[in-house]
């Protein structure tokens, strides 16, 4: 769903461990030349069985989301319409009472709705940000055992060689760490108490 803020997030994780990375190897001279590898993070993130099985929790939960969302708006219209049938049997008053606490529940349903839905999102995101504590020490390690001093994401590199390319060894590692992180809908104020 909104896969760029992942992507940032892995860019910021990224240029953290390069700079890690950096300040604790030898500095780069022409003996030894910077060595640089490119990740790239929104491959992983689609072909790694933790990000298939997070896109698929997700997609299961949006489903029954519209389905009661479907339902709630069908329900709804019903009310409505029979409204529309008792009209002339109301006073002007009445059918304007009654009008209203129709809006009202319609707007009601609505934002129910909308709650539910961040709700998901905010545990997308929590579920994609597990990932990225898992995926960190992963890159440091891949750096370390290839002697790099930077990692980049493809995304940011406009020319380099397949051969620096260790997208393939990182999958493998993340998915012999992780396969399935479950993706639990949180409510805005869980959200604010676990960033506190």
């Amino acid at each position: 769903m909104k896969f760029h803020r992942f992507a940032k997030r892995m860019l910021a994780a990224l240029a953290f461990v390069s700079i890690a990375a950096a300040a604790t190897a030898p500095a780069a001279s022409a003996a030894n030349p910077a060595i640089i590898l490119i990740v790239n993070t929104q491959q992983i993130f689609n072909e790694s069985k933790v990000g298939q099985s997070i896109r698929a929790q997700l997609q299961e939960q949006a489903k029954k989301l519209q389905a009661e969302d479907k339902k709630g708006s069908e329900a709804l219209q019903d009310e409505a319409k029979k409204l529309s049938e008792q009209r002339s049997l109301l006073g002007a008053d009445d059918f304007k009472k009654k009008v209203a606490a129709l809006e009202k529940k319609e707007a009601d349903r609505q934002e129910k709705m909308r709650v539910k839905g961040d709700a998901l999102q905010l545990g997308v995101n929590k579920a994609r940000a597990d990932v990225e504590a898992v995926i960190r020490p992963i890159f440091a390690d891949v750096m370390k055992k290839n002697g790099a001093t930077l990692l980049l994401d493809q995304s940011v590199v406009l020319a380099g060689g397949v051969d620096l390319d260790v997208t393939a060894e990182v999958l493998k590692a993340l998915d012999a760490k992780v396969t399935k992180i479950d993706v639990k809908p949180i409510s805005a104020a869980d959200a604010k108490k676990a960033a506190q």
